[in-house]
């Protein structure tokens, strides 16, 4: 009987610890752990002022392409990310979301509703 009730009362602790341990929201995006270079760009929120720091990482394609991981600016409770996508001369966001995009000389500007990021051509192709 000992041995039937110490049985029952080790599953529901497994259970429980199991259960309990699951996240209970979506799983957090972290970005990527790999990439091939990483560092800080231009970036507001709300207008186009470049006065603040956002954290970026870059996975670079042989192709020419890139995905560029920047900390989304306009999202403050929790890590988040906005995802370009770069592939022949053309942004896409991961999302869906429309951009607004210009390039300066060797500068790119792109506008994401109120997410305002800066950052140089070379981020793109290395140099």
């Amino acid at each position: 009987m000992k041995t039937t009730k110490l049985a029952a009362l080790t599953s529901a602790t497994l259970l429980c610890a199991v259960a309990c341990a699951q996240p209970s929201g979506p799983a957090a995006d972290l970005g990527p752990m790999h990439y091939d270079a990483s560092g800080t760009m231009p970036c507001s929120a709300g207008e186009p002022s470049y006065d603040q720091a956002c954290g970026w990482r870059v996975l670079r394609k042989a192709d020419g392409g890139a995905e560029l991981w920047i900390s989304n600016i306009a999202v403050s409770d929790h890590a988040a990310f906005r995802v370009l996508r770069f592939s022949d001369g053309a942004f896409t966001d991961r999302d869906g979301d429309q951009l607004q995009v210009s390039k300066d000389g060797e500068t790119w500007s792109i506008s994401v509703g109120s997410e305002h990021y800066r950052f140089p051509d070379a981020l793109i192709a290395g140099g």
